[in-house]
């Protein structure tokens, strides 16, 4: 049964391939493939509570063969960006054949984000992320417009200095401990403790993760995410910067796990930052698409400031709030797109009463907005609420009260969105249909999303399964018991 935790890799790797042959029902295919998989997946977390399931590829053990391992916490992400670019593509169900082309590239994509979040060896997580972002370059870079191409540019140039940093610490990494396994190094971490050799690399990693999830390093997010399409700003919105906070949570509780107050006020000022950042984002720009990019980036500092705080409450609550940022970020740009696209309305500078001609969509921007506030009981709040009590606990208080404020912002920024695009006089510009399969992509995305805060309770219960000596232990054994 372990080998079928590489089916959220396998089924999307195999259909991507499929739709590079055929030529029409494209997306078709790419639907059924990423909802099959993401059920499959789905099954795989609830039976990982109690037994990880580990694949040793060749039968090769670490630190000599790769290693994927599914616990509840990879498994369940992976689901999640199974089903979201599930979705997102029959949001997109109405589009041209010849629109479709790039629809394999998606597919790949989704090969190397739950490649990342699945393995257990560090040079593996490398290769997924290459994998991840030579299809994310295919994306950004080809489209008929020259202002996606030349936004193209500081995404790849910012990536690939990433991935160099990605290899320098890789090497230095296997130098000092001659493995790369997560298992092994954790327990050399421990058993060394963080000299200033050990401190230096997990900086390193954390640039890499900081370049890869926009945590203060944030100048190549909007303007490259601002000129996709509608349904690959989703994508790249919902899985890409998350795969990086990911990264570091697995990185800063598993491998390094032995405390260092450089690294922890690192993330910790990292994450504050960040959040001050997206507040400044949102509130300064009138552009719709760049409005909601601050609000990504604001986002990943509020999920890391759990990390930071280095609390039960903290991981719990930021591991919620992710699960919910992947829905609601996801949604939000396809609302948005929605609105920019279709509605032909690209700014707040003015009012367009669009709520007396397309109700249904005023009412789902409405309710992700108090999603996004953390308004009870939608998908926000409980994530939020468990950081910000780890917050309390971890004595940071100028961060809690930071977040507080943001979370706040966030909720004016959008309110003040919705009021200038939805209410006042409607206006006369070109409007264009708004198909029925897009309000069920969008409505389920939501109705997702508020069952992380209704079932937020079993979810931590699932999540408290997972513990770090357990992972580690069982990552040592090859999976067998």
């Amino acid at each position: 049964m372990n080998n079928l935790i590489i089916i959220p890799l396998l089924v999307p790797l195999l259909a991507g391939l499929l739709t590079v042959i055929v030529k029409s029902y494209r997306r078709e295919i790419a639907i059924c493939a990423t909802a099959i998989s993401a059920v499959i997946t789905y099954m795989l977390a609830y039976y990982s509570i109690d037994n990880m399931f580990v694949i040793n590829f060749g039968g090769w053990r670490p630190p000599y063969g790769i290693q994927f391992a599914g616990d509840f916490l990879s498994l369940s992400l992976s689901a999640v960006s199974l089903t979201l670019t599930s979705l997102i593509l029959l949001y997109g169900l109405h589009r041209p054949e010849e629109e479709n082309v790039k629809l394999s590239f998606v597919l790949f994509l989704l090969v190397g984000v739950n490649g990342s979040f699945l393995t257990a060896d560090i040079f593996n997580l490398f290769v997924q992320f290459e994998v991840m972002l030579l299809a994310s370059f295919v994306l950004m870079a080809i489209g008929n417009r020259s202002i996606q191409f030349k936004a193209s540019i500081p995404y790849i140039v910012i990536n690939i200095v990433g991935s160099w940093v990605f290899l320098a610490a890789i090497a230095m990494t296997y130098s000092l401990y001659g493995t790369l396994s997560f298992a092994h190094l954790a327990g050399r971490v421990q058993e060394h403790g963080m000299s200033y050799h050990v401190v230096l690399i997990a900086m390193l990693y954390l640039l890499v993760f900081a370049l890869k999830s926009a945590l203060i390093l944030f100048m190549w997010l909007p303007k490259s995410y601002a000129v996709l399409s509608t349904e690959n700003s989703a994508i790249f919105s919902a899985l890409l910067t998350k795969v990086g906070v990911y990264a570091m949570i697995r990185f800063f509780t598993v491998v390094f796990s032995v405390h260092s107050e450089l690294i922890h006020q690192l993330i910790m000022f990292s994450s504050i930052i960040t959040m001050i950042i997206g507040c400044i984002g949102v509130l300064a720009y009138r552009s719709i698409k760049y409005m909601i990019c601050y609000q990504i980036i604001l986002s990943i500092g509020i999920i890391i400031f759990g990390l930071a705080t280095d609390t039960q409450a903290g991981l719990q609550g930021a591991f919620l709030y992710l699960l919910n940022d992947m829905l609601i970020k996801g949604l939000l740009f396809l609302a948005a797109g929605l609105i920019i696209r279709e509605l032909h309305i690209n700014s707040i500078r003015r009012s367009h009463g669009l709520i007396k001609k397309y109700p249904a969509l005023a009412v789902i921007f409405f309710l992700v907005t108090l999603t996004i506030g953390g308004v009870p009981p939608f998908g926000g709040f409980a994530g939020k609420l468990l950081i910000i009590k780890a917050g309390l606990e971890d004595e940071s208080y100028i961060g809690t009260v930071i977040l507080i404020l943001s979370s706040l912002i966030a909720l004016y920024a959008l309110l003040r969105m919705f009021i200038r695009v939805f209410l006042g006089e409607p206006t006369e510009e070109k409007r264009s249909q708004v198909y029925i399969h897009q309000y069920v992509a969008m409505a389920s995305l939501f109705v997702l999303s508020l069952c992380v805060s209704l079932f937020a309770q079993p979810l931590l219960e699932m999540i408290s399964h997972v513990q770090v000596e357990q992972y580690i232990s069982t990552l040592m054994d090859g999976g067998e018991r």
